[in-house]
This record gives structure tokens, C-alpha cells and sequence, in this order.
């Protein structure tokens, strides 16, 4: 393969090229990436399975996560958050196995019906819905709204009469990557007001909802939404209104996307499903009926489990106007047509022509290496050990189990990969396309050339979603599905 040459030959060139790097703050143990979060052999097959960009979806992963989930937290009802991923094979495959669909629009829920979603495991989630929406909402058969307002009671009342609504309570988002704490839900106090104004206008009062932000990074931000719920439920006990249900909301994270910095991020999973399997126990044992537990996950069940398979559009290095010398990596998908989360977070990377396969950032990505040398038990995955110069050495474990050649070796004559630091963007003319990188670079292959594939690792969630119609004339990818018996629902072109 020829080497791409960013400066001519004597030029200086800060982040010179490095041989088996070592990476600095290698993450302790127990910040290698968990199994759950590295890609299937299947969906590895299926990245190199083909040439053309787009996205791929492992269904079998999806609901292998999905029944993850039930097992941490027996008798949930899991109401699958639409926006992460309204893709109707992912949709179809979670109705199968029982769970619903919190919905944000009359679009979204008449797509869930489409994939086979009962209408009665579906509600309509979003505080915000005009006139027209909660009508058309209600036209299909929903009869659960979430609400935060005596203004949104009063419209459900006329457009949604003797409707269930559930009432969102405000939280302050501390924790979490996204907060969402100022567009949604209301004040305890305001809550039981909420309620006492859907009684009195023919509304059932069902329930309480709460969301402690997306990919949210701490257990106590669970426990503090949990302690208000049960204080709440006390409260509105003792006015005569009695719940059947409370909503956990979303918040759940991902497994294997990495900070800006390059570094493993690493919820504390077991600790955070210990506090809601309290908090749930509490609330039954505070309420004066039955209560049922709702759960809307999004970015926890598909994230993992869809991966992109792109190219190198040019890898180059400029000085900036500090005088630096700095590589970039432009890729031919960005912000605007798959990786729209990458200003707060980096997604794993892997040079398939490549040896080091993965990338590492400055920071410490590269320390998902110490899953890569778990990898060593498996043969070719043994020199995932190296892996962590390459950084995502963590799915040198899957090699291991037979999918690719180690990291860190030239898979032509032996010889170590040389990588440089460098910045990751998009094709787009937009600045605001490309990865964070606070102090973490990215480290790539020095050798990476235009036309080279390039997979994406853990980026499920909000891809398709977010993707633009066109913008600068990049077109949004297609996707493909895999899995739950090769299903043929198709994907899209």
C-alpha cells in the first residue's frame, strides 16, 4: 500500500512517527472494556464482509443486551426510547421479545406499529406535543402521556379524554454526558399538582417518570431520583392519588465509547442496577397499591451492537496557526451522516489493513489495550497484548477468538505499525465536524491512504437518527441488519 506522505521528506514533523508507542495512563484494571461492549464475531464478519460504506446492526447483540438487562432487574417493562435507534429491525426484534416503545411524535409511534409494537405497550413520552400531535397520538389508539404541566393537562383533557398520565420530574442531569435537565419535567411540588389537575379533568393520574440524563456516569444520580420518587409517592398517597407505575427513564449507558480524552469511560453498571433494584423495592414497600416499573433504555441496547464501516478520505498534517504540526484523519462519515455524538465523546476506530487495527488516543485509549491482551489467549489475538499502541487493543480479544490478525503487527512481513496522533474529522465543510480531542488525539496508522476501510466501532445509538438529508451533498448511509436468523426486513440503499 502506498504511504501517504504529509510533508516533504526532511520536513519536521512534530508527533513523529512512533514504533509500538508506548500509551500513556493506561487505564487500571477494570477499565478495559467489558465483553458486552466489543463487537461480535458476527458483526466483525460483516464489516468485512463488504466495501461500501454504511451502518450494520447486530440484532442477536441487541437482544442479547436486552436480556442482560432483564436479568439485572427482574419484573421491569423495558419501553424502548425510539430516538436511539428508529430502525424498523430493531424495533420488530425487541417487540418479539416483548418489550414496548416510549414515543415522541405521531410519526414515531405509528412507525412502532408498523414493526409490530402493541399499542398498548407504546406511550407517548414527550412532555412537549401540540394540539394536533396529542389528537393524532390518541386517533391511533395511545392512551399514556407523559406530562410536566397544567397547561399539557388541560389539552390532554380535551384531545386525549380520560387518557393516563404519567407526571416527569425535573432532575438536575449531574453525571451524565447529556443532562436534559432544563427542557423537561416539573418541581415535586408542581407534580402534585399536575396530578390533582388530571383527576379533576377526567384523567387517570398513573404515574411518576424521572430521567437522570443520557449516558449518565454515576450511581448516586440514581439513588437521589429514586429517594424523591418514594418521597413523592408518600405525598400524593396521602391526597388520595394512588400510581400503579412508575417510569425510570433512560440514562442507562453505553459500554464501549470512550471520553474525550481517548479514555475507556466506565459507568459503574453493577452498582447503578444494585441502587435501582433498591429504590424499586422501597417504592413497593412506600405505595399504597401495586406498583409496575417502567425502564425506557436507548443508547444501552443498540449502542454496543451497531458499528460503521467507512473509509479514509486523506489522512494529512498541517501547521496550525500556533506553529504546530498537526496530522488529521478525515474520514468519509462525520457528525452529519452517523457520528453525530463525536464532540462530546470518540468512538473506537480500526484500520482492517492495518496491523494496529484500533485506535488509540493520546490519552489513554489505547489502555483498552489491557482487554486486547485478554486477547492473548487467542492465538493471532495473543499480540493484542501490543495492542495498546494501537489503542482499542480490546478487540484484539475477539481476535483472538478467530476474527482478525493481532495489533500492533504488520499483517504482510511482521513488522510494527507506525502511527501518529492525529485529529479525526468528517468530510463535511463544517468545522464542528470531528471528534473531541482534549489532550487525546488519535492514534492512526502513518500509513493510512485514501480509500482505506475504516471501522467504527459502538456507534448504534443516534446514528441513523441524527444523520442529515444531504448536507454538503454527503448523503446519509445506508444500513444493514444481521442476526435473529439473518433477517431480511432489508436495511436501506
Amino acid at each position: 500500500m502506498q504511504q501517504n506522505r504529509p510533508f516533504p521528506p526532511g520536513a519536521a514533523v512534530p508527533g513523529t512517527p512512533l514504533r509500538n508507542p508506548a500509551i500513556p495512563n493506561t487505564p487500571l484494571p477494570g477499565r478495559a472494556l467489558p465483553s458486552a461492549a466489543l463487537p461480535s464475531a458476527a458483526l466483525r464478519a460483516a464489516l468485512a464482509a463488504g466495501t461500501d460504506d454504511r451502518i450494520i446492526y447486530d440484532l442477536d447483540g441487541i437482544a442479547g443486551q436486552y436480556a442482560a438487562l432483564l436479568r439485572e432487574l427482574p419484573g421491569i417493562t423495558v419501553r424502548f426510547a425510539m430516538k436511539a435507534c428508529p430502525v424498523d429491525e430493531v424495533l420488530a426484534t425487541l417487540a418479539q421479545l416483548g418489550a414496548g416503545c416510549d414515543a415522541a411524535s405521531p410519526h414515531e409511534i405509528g412507525q412502532a406499529l408498523r414493526a409490530g409494537v402493541p399499542v398498548g405497550r407504546i406511550h407517548y413520552g414527550n412532555t412537549v406535543k401540540s394540539d394536533r400531535n396529542i389528537a393524532e397520538a390518541y386517533r391511533l389508539g395511545v392512551r399514556d402521556f407523559a406530562t410536566d404541566s397544567l397547561a399539557d393537562v388541560a389539552a390532554l383533557a380535551v384531545h386525549a379524554p380520560g387518557a393516563r398520565v404519567f407526571c416527569r420530574l425535573a432532575t438536575t442531569g449531574e453525571g451524565a454526558l447529556w443532562g436534559l435537565s432544563r427542557k423537561f419535567g416539573c418541581s415535586p411540588e408542581d407534580a402534585v399538582l399536575v396530578l390533582e389537575a388530571a383527576r379533576a379533568a377526567g384523567l387517570t393520574p398513573s404515574g411518576l417518570s424521572v430521567h437522570v440524563g443520557s449516558q449518565q456516569m454515576t450511581s448516586g444520580a440514581w439513588q437521589s431520583a429514586l429517594d424523591e420518587l418514594a418521597a413523592l409517592v408518600e405525598t400524593l398517597t396521602s391526597r388520595g392519588i394512588r400510581l400503579d407505575h412508575i417510569n425510570l427513564g433512560g440514562g442507562l449507558p453505553a459500554l464501549g465509547v470512550l471520553d474525550k480524552r481517548g479514555r475507556p469511560l466506565d459507568p459503574p453498571v453493577d452498582k447503578m442496577f444494585a441502587v435501582i433494584r433498591e429504590g424499586m423495592q422501597r417504592l413497593r414497600e412506600v405505595a399504597a397499591s401495586p406498583l409496575e416499573f417502567l425502564l425506557e433504555p436507548g443508547r444501552h441496547l443498540v449502542a454496543d451492537h451497531g458499528a460503521i464501516r467507512a473509509h479514509v478520505a486523506r489522512l494529512s498534517a498541517r501547521q496550525q496557526l500556533s506553529g504546530e504540526q498537526q496530522h488529521w484523519l478525515y474520514l468519509s462519515c462525520g457528525k452529519f451522516n452517523g457520528l453525530y455524538e463525536m464532540d462530546e465523546l470518540q468512538y473506537r476506530l480500526e484500520f482492517p489493513t492495518h496491523a494496529s487495527g484500533a485506535n488509540g488516543g493520546d490519552g489513554g485509549d489505547g489502555g483498552d489495550g489491557g482487554d486486547g491482551g485478554d486477547g492473548g489467549d487467542g492465538g493471532d489475538g495473543g499480540d493484542g497484548g501490543d495492542g495498546g499502541d494501537g489503542g482499542d487493543g480490546g478487540d484484539g480479544a475477539n481476535r483472538g477468538n478467530g476474527g482478525n490478525r493481532g495489533a500492533g503487527q504488520d499483517g504482510r512481513d511482521g513488522e510494527p505499525v507506525q502511527v501518529v496522533p492525529a485529529v479525526v474529522a468528517g468530510p463535511t465543510c463544517d468545522s464542528d465536524d470531528a471528534y473531541a480531542h482534549e489532550d487525546g488525539l488519535v492514534r492512526v496508522p502513518l500509513a493510512a491512504a485514501s480509500g482505506d476501510p475504516v471501522w467504527i466501532f459502538s456507534c448504534g445509538a443516534y446514528a441513523t437518527a441524527y444523520m442529515t438529508q444531504g448536507f454538503n451533498g454527503f448523503q446519509p448511509l445506508p444500513y444493514t441488519c444481521i442476526g435473529r436468523g439473518d433477517v431480511s426486513m432489508g436495511g436501506s440503499e
